[in-house]
């Protein structure tokens, strides 16, 4: 399928969704609208991979062309200076910068460019396309060990990728872009713990008021909410003979192991992370709630009575964007689950279109996704009811990528490194007590484990 028809697809898909609204007559329900919305940002994501790839077609031929006629140039290239009225000269801007692939078709031709010119500093320094790949900054992309950063198309190829993963949990996730050069940001949270009368909001309480009587002030309190994004790294070597005879494969090979890796650390600090140097998961956390197994359950099964307290613990504002989030190893419990209706039982869960039909059926209502991420049958964590959207990611920047012939020259590989920044914890510093009884409510419910 070509791009024009993977787009095409994915916008037919949204507009489906809403003409199913439409025939029905209602709104879109936020799953709805979460689809569709999903649909529409694949279809952006798409079309920019085509604008880049045309970019990148059309910069190569028109750089082909100077090259061919511009030897010299090239091999020294030397600022051209413009006259200027003020003290300070114009430095004339190289056409090369305007292409974001800075001249390169593909992450397989850099990789095969810096090969080419051997270990020595001199030889990268004076090529036009690695130092325009490098920045207009005095050692931004050549280091003192040869490093030289990759070109900001391929840099965006790989964070798109990453973005696209069936199982990233970014989509799931309130996620918030933090600037570059910005260590940390606090942001303010509304700090709720209860539900009761003069808590809500942290503390804001209304009142029936009397004839003449004087009104009582209240307010909310808030707490902060930091986000520090760590680094997040992928470090390989490829073998220069298998760059020089087929950087076509060499560049599907980086970028698709690299952005495979940073999003499943990514999805599984979401989950599993311990907050040291990495994000705050949530099976862990304070603001999780567990619900316990049944008396004389046995070990690493789910029977129904967990999946129904379960439910009973997801506060009824997060019910609506909720997942239900398991080990794929859970889902012949799941197929198992029945309800005793009669002297017989019917089952609990199944596909819209029975056996036959597609897994991804449904639980109260809500869908069922597997994911890696969570633990195995048995172990807290194996299934949890989440929203997601309670859980705060601060991401700086895209991938920063680069490269080195150095580091194992002798062995005859080049480095490639790729750091990302991403930090994250749950927006809920703890369960909220509801209005109405004791038993604490969260938008991440945990099963504990069955042993």
């Amino acid at each position: 399928m070509t791009l024009a028809q993977q787009i095409a697809s994915k916008v037919d898909a949204a507009k489906a969704i809403h003409a199913l609204a439409a025939k029905e007559n209602r709104d879109l329900t936020a799953e709805e609208l979460a689809q569709a919305n999903a649909h529409l940002d694949a279809a952006d994501a798409l079309k920019a991979t085509a604008a880049s790839e045309q970019a990148a077609s059309e910069a190569q031929a028109a750089a082909a062309a100077r090259l061919a006629s511009a030897d010299a140039d090239l091999a020294k290239p030397q600022p051209r200076r413009l006259a200027a009225t003020s003290a300070t000269p114009l430095v004339a801007r190289e056409a090369v910068l305007d292409d974001p692939a800075r001249g390169f078709k593909s992450f397989g031709d850099f990789a095969l460019e810096i090969l080419d010119c051997g270990p020595s500093r001199s030889a990268i320094d004076s090529n036009q396309r690695l130092r325009a790949a490098a920045g207009t900054g005095m050692t931004q992309g050549v280091t003192a060990e040869g490093g030289v950063l990759v070109p900001p198309a391929f840099s965006k190829v790989i964070w798109d990728g990453a973005r696209q993963k069936s199982e990233s949990m970014l989509g799931y996730c309130d996620v918030q872009p933090i600037d570059p050069g910005v260590e940390s940001v606090t942001i303010p949270a509304i700090a709720e713990t209860s539900r009761a009368t003069g808590s809500r909001w942290g503390g804001v309480r209304g009142y029936w008021k009397s004839e003449l009587s004087a009104m009582t002030e209240s307010r909310p309190k808030m707490r902060d909410v930091k986000i520090e994004p760590k680094e997040l790294y992928v470090l390989g070597y490829v073998s220069d003979k298998l760059l020089r005879n087929a950087p076509g494969t060499a560049s599907s090979i980086l970028a698709t192991a690299a952005a495979d890796e940073i999003n499943f650390l990514i999805g599984d600090s979401v989950f599993n992370g311990d907050g040291a140097g990495k994000p705050v998961g949530v099976i862990s956390h304070a603001s999780t709630v567990s619900v316990a197994k049944e008396t004389g359950q046995v070990a690493a099964t789910i029977v129904k009575a967990n999946i129904d307290k379960m439910w009973a613990r997801c506060h009824a504002n997060w019910r609506n964007n909720a997942v239900w989030f398991v080990n794929q190893a859970c889902e012949p419990e799941l197929e198992n689950l029945s309800m005793v209706v009669g002297t017989g039982g019917v089952p609990v869960y199944l596909p819209a279109g029975g056996v036959a039909d597609t897994p991804n059926a449904r639980l109260k209502g809500r869908p069922v996704v597997v994911v890696e991420y969570c633990q195995a049958l048995g172990t807290k964590g194996d299934i949890v009811l989440a929203d997601l959207k309670s859980y705060l990611v601060g991401l700086r920047g895209m991938v920063d990528q680069a490269s080195s012939m150095h580091l194992k020259f002798d062995y005859a590989q080049t480095a490639f490194r790729f750091i990302f920044e991403v930090d994250g914890q749950p927006w809920m510093a703890s369960p909220i007590t509801p209005f109405k009884g004791s038993a604490t409510l969260s938008p991440v419910v945990a099963l504990d484990t069955r042993s």
